[in-house]
């Protein structure tokens, strides 16, 4: 039962540990910049080989 109990334990503290540092509120990053929208193509004319 004990080592159930220092599992469960280990478990905890990892997943607080990734809670904490994931988020980047308490490591001071910058949030990643937004994504620039992707880029107008002009649409092509089909070439029907099958003719």
């Amino acid at each position: 039962m004990k080592k159930l109990i220092q599992l469960i334990a280990l478990a905890g503290v990892a997943v607080t540990a990734l809670a904490l540092t994931s988020c980047g509120c308490c490591t001071g990053e910058a949030k990643a910049p937004a994504l620039r929208p992707l880029p107008k193509f002009k649409e092509l004319p089909t070439i029907d080989y099958g003719k």
